[in-house]
């Protein structure tokens, strides 16, 4: 599948009645998208009702003249082979959907009604206000949006950034229905008229006709004004040179630096914050983050992101701090300060410039896995912005150097002109900010310190890059060789397989190498995991600064861990990418940390660890169900104790003896030629001299049919959660089709029951969940309001009656099976996904490389009977096994049977039969 947008030639249109369109012809495409943009954003909320926009967004798929049920636009699209979703921003709410190329003709005319004919039923209104509610307490314990309310506290008053944004009952409640649904009225009336939208479509329909389609569902819509944009400073003098200091909820010690700048983001010419950030955010040797590891003040610093509107933006330098570096916080200021001096003294170094722009270049001609959706809704919110002919520059134009540009974007950077937030538990806090009740306080930054600040030592030890090693002059493509455009195996010896494929497909210079290590001294025990991620994170962080060059170059790796061991993957050009691999490969091999280095990534584990048992509810649960169905698969809470009293000379000792036998299963594809493969394997197969053994299992615990287990995941929430996940009793084709199909065709009413109708929580909603290809579906649902008892039977009643009365179903199953059969049958998006799908058959034994060729084969055989006979078995629990995992937030916990509770991990691990 291709679904390439060329923005560079597209269609501008504007109707008569104002709508600025941009199409674009995809003719290779098999999907069409669409977005509007509204200029109707939070921003535009009355100050008596904060969080109307919100809820208006909310209320335009709560049914409209055409289609009047709520939801009913979601379904519609469903059917027509899409999704459909909205958000409200800050200025601009946004509303896109994709579909199938050749059915926008249908799904049009519906998104217009949509956008322009809502119902606002007073029934769908109070269920809705719920609904944002639900979303509003569900994020209550986020410490991200907590920041931003404190944020918005802390800004200009006057400016409409200050505003609540999401709205809650208490909020709505102060207006009656009826007043409310005038409101949502004059809000739409006002907003949602032409000239204060912008649509962009990118479709394989022919631009004539696709031209005729778009007058023929907006042409009628009111013209109306574009809403202005005419606001005060973001900031005053009074919220610049301050210091936020704020309470979080989870285990954080971060200080982000804010600089106020106008919105010189929209700079897409020489675009100066890219250039910028490229350099402030290095990590290389020299660098300002690699000054600070060393120091021990700060483990990762990241630049530019920050709130951004029409005209204004925030560039922040996030630096997340060791104690060490909290408490020497003024000096990691003056450090950041020296470093933007030395960037301001090499402004006239233009090959600095040139070699980003190169990057960028090769960035954008290789680019990989493009989302056409986002960018769709991207592109509809620029043309408030810029006109056509810009439009058309703004991906391909790469930065045309201009010292004045980049000056008087420097000027900005002062100390005079910058924000300070300082996040810890240690902070002294005298306040508490609204609806999310986090606690913070302001004070003035010391004028001393900016008084330093404004001419700051030299520090000697800060440089910034030099030429990049790693950037080629040319990239070339190979020839293809027969044979091999499926992994062939180049070696199996018993410890050692390497298999290697060509990218005969997407005619890239790019590729992916993946080596597994199966290592049973890394994976046997719950102190060999604790070793293997403490030995992990240092063996990162050591590589680091080392490796930044390539990484900003198109080289990128990962080191990571699973069940049975650890994985080193590389992608990206293939120049210089086996020379990469073998240096990475050696590091593994010989990395031992020092003892300093072992405390420090101990006590980040930890502080790891203890955040993730912060994690809302159905995160959790998600989680735990992991660690129950897989064997080698731990949980956080075990964890814990052992990593909290592990030695340094266990985790050497598990290191040494890990990598004295291990299994290695290694794959390359991409632009090489076997003979390419061939040196790599050899060298590769040289250094791993302690290969031996074979791979290690990924078992499945066999969960029994017929009475259902539960398990209880302690959480500091105050929400209830509950997954019920079944469990398919074979990994076969005919197992896994039954349970992508009823997943399928359950979600939709599942949401539309228990989330809609019966507003039982915010998160509802369902999932194909496989583990190790062994698949099974789940249910799940967290609540502000129900005990998980409530929960699991509403659930149970409703999977009851709709398995019970599956024949309803029979006239949606062709829809079904045909949108299954194309997601199956869709083609790898990018070389990357391919080699993840390779890599993914080679771990799973699918050695014809065609499993979701062959379940595509098995849903077109399929006879609606046989779901009939699937739905009726699940229905008296004959078929799947049953897990039901729950939190019980403020409420009571389920009442359930001692010999059908999971009480302990490691005993449940220990008894259970596995698959």
């Amino acid at each position: 599948m291709n679904n390439t947008i060329n923005l560079e030639n597209a269609h501008h249109i504007t109707l008569p009645n104002g709508l600025r369109v941009m199409l674009c012809h995809t003719p290779e495409a098999s999907e069409s998208f669409v977005s509007m943009a509204v200029r109707a954003g939070h921003f535009y909320d009355p100050h008596d009702c904060q969080g109307l926009a919100h809820l208006l967004e909310h209320m335009l798929f709560m049914g409209s003249r055409h289609l009047p049920k709520p939801n009913a636009i979601n379904g519609f699209i469903e059917q027509h082979g899409g999704t459909i979703n909205a958000w409200t921003g800050t200025e601009y709410a946004n509303y896109h959907f994709n579909c199938s190329g050749d059915a926008i003709a249908q799904t049009l005319p519906a998104f217009a009604d949509m956008l322009r004919q809502p119902l606002f039923e007073e029934e769908a209104l109070t269920n809705e206000i719920k609904n944002i509610h639900a979303e509003f307490e569900f994020k209550k314990k986020d410490d991200l949006r907590r920041l931003y309310q404190i944020h918005k506290e802390t800004c200009n008053p006057e400016h409409p950034f200050a505003k609540f944004s999401v709205g809650n009952s208490d909020t709505f409640s102060q207006h009656g229905c009826a007043a409310l649904k005038q409101q949502l009225k004059a809000l739409h009336h006002t907003y949602y008229c032409a000239k204060n939208m912008c649509l962009c479509i990118a479709s394989t329909m022919p631009l004539p006709q696709l031209e005729a389609l778009v007058h023929q569902c907006f042409a009628s819509m009111p013209s109306g004004q574009l809403a202005s944009d005419d606001w005060p400073a973001l900031y005053t003098e009074n919220e610049l040179g301050i210091q936020i200091n704020i309470h979080p909820l989870q285990s954080a010690k971060r200080m982000i630096v804010t600089f106020a700048l106008p919105a010189l983001q929209n700079d897409y010419e020489t675009k100066p914050l890219n250039y910028i950030s490229h350099l402030i955010g290095d990590e290389g040797e020299g660098s300002l983050l690699a000054y600070l590891k060393e120091k021990d003040w700060a483990l990762n610093l990241i630049a530019g992101s920050g709130i951004e509107g029409d005209k204004f933006k925030d560039f922040n330098v996030s630096f997340q701090l060791t104690q060490n570096g909290l408490e020497n916080k003024n000096r990691v200021l003056e450090a950041l300060f020296s470093y933007i001096s030395i960037i301001r003294e090499a402004s006239h170094e233009d090959w600095r410039f040139h070699e980003k722009s190169k990057l960028n270049t090769l960035a954008l001609e290789y680019e990989e896995n493009i989302k056409p959706l986002s960018l769709v809704t991207e592109y509809a919110q620029h043309q408030f912005i810029f006109g056509p002919d810009e439009l058309g520059k703004l991906r391909s134009t790469i930065g045309s150097y201009d010292k004045g540009v980049i000056d008087h974007a420097l000027s900005f950077f002062t100390p005079d002109n910058i924000r300070l937030k300082v996040i810890s538990k240690d902070v002294k806090t005298t306040q508490v900010c609204a609806f999310y009740e986090a606690e913070y306080s302001v004070e003035n930054i010391d004028p001393k310190l900016l008084q330093e600040l404004r001419s700051p030592e030299t520090i000697s030890e800060l440089q910034l890059p030099p030429p990049n090693p790693y950037l080629a002059s040319e990239y070339s493509l190979i020839l293809p060789e027969t044979g091999f455009n499926i992994p062939n195996k180049l070696v199996d010896n018993g410890g050692y397989r390497f298999w290697f494929a060509q990218d005969q497909q997407f005619h890239s210079p790019k590729g992916d190498i993946y080596i597994s290590f199966d290592a049973a001294k890394f994976s046997d025990s719950l102190l060999a995991v604790a070793a293997k991620r403490i030995w992990l994170g240092a063996l990162n962080d050591h590589l680091q600064a080392k490796y930044y060059r390539a990484e900003i170059a198109g080289l990128h790796y990962r080191i990571y861990g699973h069940q049975a061991g650890f994985t080193l993957h590389t992608r990206g050009f293939t120049n210089q990418q086996t020379l990469l691999a073998n240096q990475l490969l050696a590091a593994v091999l010989d990395f031992i940390p020092d003892e300093k280095a072992f405390e420090h990534h101990k006590a980040l584990q930890i502080q790891s660890l203890h955040n993730s048992l912060l994690n809302k509810p159905t995160n959790r649960l998600f989680s735990r169900l992991s660690v129950l169905i897989q064997r080698n698969t731990q949980a956080p809470v075990e964890l814990l104790d052992v990593i909290d009293s592990i030695t340094y000379e266990q985790m050497h000792n598990c290191r040494k003896r890990a990598f004295e036998h291990y299994f290695i299963e290694a794959f390359m594809h991409g632009n090489w030629s076997s003979e390419e493969a061939r040196v790599f394997s050899k060298a590769l197969q040289e250094q791993c001299v302690n290969a031996g053994g074979g791979p290690l299992s990924r078992a499945v615990s066999k969960l029994p049919v017929g009475g259902t287990l539960y398990h209880e995941v302690l959480c500091n929430h105050d929400d209830s959660a509950v997954v019920l996940y079944l469990q398919a009793p074979s990994p076969g084709f005919t197992d896994t089709a039954l349970c992508m199909i009823l997943e399928q065709m359950l979600a939709a009413p599942f949401f539309n029951a228990l989330r809609t109708e019966q507003q039982l929580g915010y998160i509802v909603g369902t999932g194909y969940v496989p583990h190790n290809q062994h698949p099974g579906m789940a249910f799940y649902i967290q609540s502000p309001q129900c005990s998980p008892k409530h929960l699991l039977d509403s659930m149970t009643e409703f999977l009851f009656q709709q398995l019970n009365e599956i024949e309803f179903y029979r006239f949606y199953w062709p829809t079904i099976q045909q949108n299954l059969i194309k997601q199956l049958e869709e083609r790898d998006l990018t070389l990357s996904m391919k080699s993840q799908r390779l890599w993914v058959s080679l771990g799973t034994q699918d050695l014809g490389f065609n499993r979701n060729v062959k379940l595509a084969e098995r849903v077109k055989e399929l006879s609606f009977e046989e779901i009939q006979d699937f739905a009726q078995q699940l229905a008296k629990r004959e078929r799947c096994g049953e897990l039901v995992l729950f939190s019980k937030g403020k409420f009571e916990a389920i009442p359930t049977q001692e010999k059908r509770t999971i009480n302990s991990i490691s005993h449940f691990k220990q008894e259970i039969p596995y698959y």
